[in-house]
């Protein structure tokens, strides 16, 4: 080994004599962005003034007409040209140099910013691959029909599809990762076929749209787009999993090529799909076309023909989505008899994405989100809709309700920032689901609070894509609120509102008004059967492990994440639309259904006698005097001690004359209470609701700090209630100790005093009576028995209405599914189909 060369081992490296050997460690290169310093050439920025400045002259419009007038100009010779136009075309004023050759000390720069937006590099590398994407298509599906339920061959060491054989072909070596090893393979690409298309068509994919380094197996990239359907985005974890299965190390790092791929392969994936949507729907045209035909034909040729009823169908888009929903042939139904059509919308503030983490050039066209433009403009409209008085309309339930229903929930409250903009430049999502779960359609909020824009945007490009006949429900946590804006602005036009009704979510129905709960609620509105709303706080769940992902992915990407997340989400659960209405058939109507009916035969009350009393139940608490009584209440209770002299109970109150003045007094004192016990065990159900989660794996569990939070939380407020639900109990023995019969006034129940019986007490969302009735006490107020009735008869009649509306979607199903094998029967047979 000669001296000269370098040494690669220990032993013979350079040594020197003396005492042992002395070893002499070879040079480290040093990085340049800690030994390099920036400086600033003297004089640069003084040579470019002087040219710009001449620029500036020869530019000068009375130069311009000076040439009319052409005059000898003598410039003066100036020694530093050469080097003033070297400096001027610098990117940067600033050059790197490894010493300061003057006594200038170096002048401090800025730390450049990270970039935020697209660059023109990556702006090209984007136009590549899609202009690459199209014309891979024909090559992939060549692949998919020779492989497609054969087992895996192994790839050989040259690869070509040269169909001539008289191509000039150029020769080139990538590595290509597979399931179970890496190899380098011989690429030969020529005029007839490009170097990704010879790729594609033997199973791999490249990671560059030109000159690639390596390749993908196609089988991995569809095993990997099969987990993240399962699980979240893991390009990380698959890069470092590969590392350590391959067993050896692949010096050339590939992450960054392996995102790419799988990027640019769910992409070719996309377009295989939408061309063979085209087809599908060509064909669906063509099966309805004749369906129709032959339709009115036979009309035509009977002795007696029927007036022909229209076929109303939905867009192609929704009834794919959930052809349950959207495959029925007939559309109208009232309103008040539940409609044709239940959704659900919510939003969640917890998708957001950084404004650090920038943005990448556009690459994806979404299926789900409606675009910024659309939701901005209806931003726009109700603007200008609310800058005109609000129209007087009738409200079966009084605005004060409805304003406390307001105040307390937060997504009623479009002013209240819930994300920072600062950190934040997309703060969430806001979802539009049918009542089986199936996502329909989101909008992106890019405002700090949850406006009514994107909900009123969901439900206008729903209803445009509906039959001009079709009625719509839709459940939302302040669907009460939305539902007085619409009838008070002309957000939404006559033709839409007059098929679209409100209802709030189930779940969530226990945090609004009792009045509001008595025309809002799902359990007690008539025609809504079972539909909860909460079909969009599963769909949360489902989404919870991308959060953490898209908050640091570039805008783009993080709408891609979503959607194709989305578009796996809607493709299982349309699959299983046949168990679930199986299930819901079991366990809703057949369980629920026979509960409430042997609570109808032990409560003793004929069905039309219940009917009766719940009428009068409705009449009684939404009736405007009720909530002037709780008004009235509220000022008296501002002194409590002095409350029927000061205030004049009498004058005020006519129908209280008689009556104990000990008796008033604890009575308006067990209405406050109950109030405030109200509002603190809703308070706590929320919470409860979110410790749930973390039981029996029903939904995401919660993290060890917000678990604990809530704990604290809980076990803060339990002794207070305690204390208020104690109190109340008191008062009303007190109330049974004062009460004289002829008061005509109904005395409150007392309330359980363990929590969880609290939660499933129907009372607790009753407000203490203060007003005497006139003749008899009703039976819906002081019978236990009718009490339980009315509620095992709404129970029985929503699982009722419940059964009829699974009948109607089994038929839309199996409806779809014949015109579904008719089309693709037909598209089979077409000839471009080969």
């Amino acid at each position: 080994m000669s001296l000269t060369s370098r040494a690669e081992t220990r032993a013979a490296q350079l040594t020197s004599s003396g005492l042992g050997i002395h070893f002499s460690s070879p040079r480290k290169p040093r990085d340049k962005r800690k030994t390099q310093v920036i400086v600033e050439l003297p004089g640069q920025k003084a040579k470019q003034r002087k040219l710009l400045a001449k620029m500036a002259n020869l530019m000068d419009t009375s130069s311009v007409q000076e040439e009319k007038h052409p005059e000898t100009v003598t410039l003066e010779p100036d020694t530093e040209s050469a080097d003033a136009w070297e400096d001027v075309f610098q990117d940067n004023d600033a050059l790197p140099v490894t010493e300061s050759t003057d006594n200038c000390p170096p002048c401090s720069q800025p730390t450049p910013s990270r970039r935020t937006q697209p660059d023109l590099t990556s702006t090209r590398l984007y136009d590549s691959w899609k202009s690459l994407i199209p014309t891979l298509v024909t090559v992939l599906l060549e692949y998919t029909a020779r492989t497609l339920g054969a087992p895996l061959q192994r790839t050989p060491l040259g690869l070509s599809l040269c169909r001539s054989h008289t191509c000039a072909q150029k020769r080139s070596s990538i590595v290509c990762l597979f399931f179970d090893h890496f190899v380098s393979i011989e690429v030969l690409s020529c005029r007839c076929a490009t170097q990704a298309q010879v790729l594609v068509f033997h199973g791999l994919f490249p990671t560059s749209p030109s000159q690639p380094r390596m390749a993908v197996s196609v089988e991995l990239l569809a095993f990997y787009r099969t987990l993240f359907e399962r699980s979240c985005d893991a390009v990380n974890a698959l890069a470092s999993a590969l590392h350590t299965h391959y067993g050896e190390v692949i010096q050339e790092p590939f992450r960054r090529s392996l995102g790419q791929a799988i990027q640019w392969f769910d992409l070719l994936q996309v377009e295989v799909e939408r061309r063979l949507e085209g087809a599908l729907s060509a064909c669906r045209d063509r099966v309805e076309a004749e369906r129709s035909g032959s339709r009115s034909a036979s009309t035509t040729e009977a002795t007696a023909p029927e007036p022909l009823i229209p076929r109303e169908r939905c867009a192609s888009v929704l009834i794919q989505r959930c052809p349950a929903c959207f495959g029925g042939l007939a559309f109208g139904r009232d309103l008040s008899e539940g409609g044709d059509i239940h959704v659900a919308t919510d939003g969640n503030f917890h998708h957001r994405h950084r404004r650090s983490a920038g943005d990448s050039p556009h690459f994806y066209d979404t299926s789900y989100f409606l675009s910024k433009a659309q939701v901005d403009a209806i931003g726009h409209h109700i603007l200008r809709s609310r800058k005109s008085p609000p129209r007087p309309h009738k409200s079966s339930v009084p605005h004060e309700a409805i304003d406390q229903c307001e105040s307390s929930y937060e997504a009623a409250d479009g002013k209240k920032q819930k994300s920072s903009m600062d950190s934040f430049d997309d703060t969430g999502v806001m979802a539009l689901i049918c009542r089986h779960d199936i996502p329909l359609f989101l909008a992106n909020i890019d405002t700090p609070g949850e406006q009514q824009k994107y909900s009123v945007a969901l439900i206008d490009h729903l209803f445009s894509l509906l039959p001009p006949r079709a009625t719509v429900v839709t459940l939302y946590d302040v669907g009460c609120v939305l539902s007085r804006s619409l009838d008070q602005y002309d957000i939404l036009p006559p033709t839409i509102t007059k098929r679209l009704r409100f209802a709030t979510t189930a779940m969530h129905a226990y945090g609004h008004e009792w009045a509001c709960q008595l025309e809002y609620n799902p359990r007690m509105c008539h025609g809504l059967g079972l539909s909860d709303g909460e079909g969009t706080e599963r769909l949360w769940s489902r989404l919870v492990r991308l959060i953490g992902i898209q908050r640091s992915s570039s805008r783009q990407r993080r709408l891609w994440l979503l959607d194709r997340q989305l578009a796996a989400i809607g493709l299982e659960m349309r699959t299983d639309l046949g168990d679930w209405i199986k299930r819901r058939l079991k366990r809703g109507i057949e369980e629920q259904g026979t509960a409430a009916q042997s609570v109808l035969e032990e409560c003793g009350v004929t069905i039309d006698e219940l009917r009766n009393e719940w009428a009068s139940q409705r009449k009684s608490q939404l009736s405007i005097r009720a909530r002037i009584l709780e008004r009235g209440h509220r000022r008296l209770m501002a002194k409590v001690e002095v409350l029927y002299a000061s205030l004049n109970v009498h004058d005020q109150f006519p129908e209280l004359k008689g009556v104990n003045l000990d008796f008033v007094r604890t009575l308006l004192l067990a209405r406050d209470i109950k109030i405030n016990i109200r509002k603190r065990a809703i308070g706590s159900f929320f919470e409860w609701d979110k410790l749930d989660r973390a039981v029996g794996g029903a939904q995401q569990a919660l993290g060890t700090k917000l678990h604990q939070q809530t704990r604290k939380a809980i076990s803060k407020r339990q002794p207070a209630l305690l204390t208020a639900l104690r109190k109340f109990n008191a008062y009303c023995e007190r109330l049974e100790e004062l009460y004289d019969p002829t008061y005509g006034i109904p005395l409150p129940t007392p309330l359980p005093t363990k929590l969880n019986d609290l939660r499933n007490d129907q009372s607790l969302l009753e407000d203490v009576w203060i007003s005497p009735s006139t003749g008899d006490i009703p039976r819906w107020l002081e019978d236990q028995d009718v009490r339980d009735g009315i509620r095992a008869m709404l129970k029985r009649d929503r699982c009722i209405e419940e059964q009829r509306r699974l009948g109607l979607e089994a038929d839309n199903l199996c409806r779809w599914f014949g015109d579904e094998l008719a089309a693709i029967e037909l598209a089979l047979l077409a000839p471009d189909s080969k």
